[in-house]
């Protein structure tokens, strides 16, 4: 029994954990398909240049395209881990991801207008910047530039709380049916680090929110979400050395055995 779980099903690029998810399921292929539309509204908001000029503009703009590209791919590739790994259909996992889906749809158009803003920001833009707080039509329900920015970090911090939120719930389900799912000590360890991993990009995004609320700083709250790299990747480090050690002492238990 220990030796099957060492060692069936164990893919090259996920060596640690037994994928249980078999043939791409309806579900997943729905979830595709809405990461592709969402994809292809991100690009089709872009009309096709009709100039050089319009041609040298999109080509300067592709980091906005790459941001959100790189954003929405590893939201992906966490989707795409979670139902190689535990292969769940229930009904709870349905209703998460349908929530899951809808936030990826939502946080798309925000995440590329921030994308939009802090590329200006690195162009030293500033009327470009500027112009993305100045419609008119936003200033007549009585928000000032200020307001404007300042919900922009709002709005950013609740598709980050929502998407990785509902990843979190979407793991912390899997976890708690560990024993039907059959998970072994390191697949337990490892589906409680990625659940620790979504609360603390969950956490920094509250974290960027209280900060905000109490600086009314916008800049920085959005400095705030750079300890999210330093600190996954410490943790990662940290999880990993663990990770080894349970896996080694599974093959000594299992060559015992």
């Amino acid at each position: 029994m220990i030796r099957e779980h060492l060692f069936h099903k164990r893919a090259a690029a996920d060596a640690l954990f037994r994928w249980r998810g078999g043939e791409v399921s309806r579900l997943e292929a729905f979830s595709d398909a809405v990461f592709a539309l969402t994809l292809t509204l991100l690009v089709v908001s872009v009309s096709a240049p009709t100039s050089f000029y319009e041609l040298y503009l999109t080509v300067r703009d592709l980091p906005v395209f790459l941001v959100s590209f790189a954003m929405l791919t590893m939201a992906w590739f966490y989707h795409y881990q979670f139902f190689r790994r535990y292969g769940l259909e229930d009904a709870m996992t349905t209703v998460l991801n349908a929530a899951f889906m809808f936030l990826i749809v939502f946080f798309a158009y925000p995440l590329k207008f921030l994308a939009t803003f802090l590329w200006g920001l690195v162009r030293g833009d500033r009327e470009g910047v500027n112009n993305l707080f100045q419609d008119p039509r936003i200033q007549e329900l009585g928000f000032s530039e200020f307001d404007e920015r300042v919900w922009m970090m709002h709005i950013y911090a609740i598709g980050i709380i929502g998407v990785f939120g509902v990843l979190a719930m979407m793991v912390g389900r899997a976890l708690s049916k560990r024993e039907e799912l059959e998970l072994d000590d390191l697949e337990i360890f490892l589906t409680k680090r990625a659940l620790l991993h979504h609360c603390m990009t969950v956490g920094v995004a509250v974290l960027s929110v209280v900060v905000l609320v109490a600086t009314n700083q916008p800049g920085l709250a959005g400095i705030t979400y750079f300890i999210m790299g330093p600190l996954h990747g410490f943790v990662g480090w940290r999880g990993g050395v663990r990770a080894e050690k349970i896996h080694q002492a599974l093959i000594e238990k299992a060559q015992q055995a």
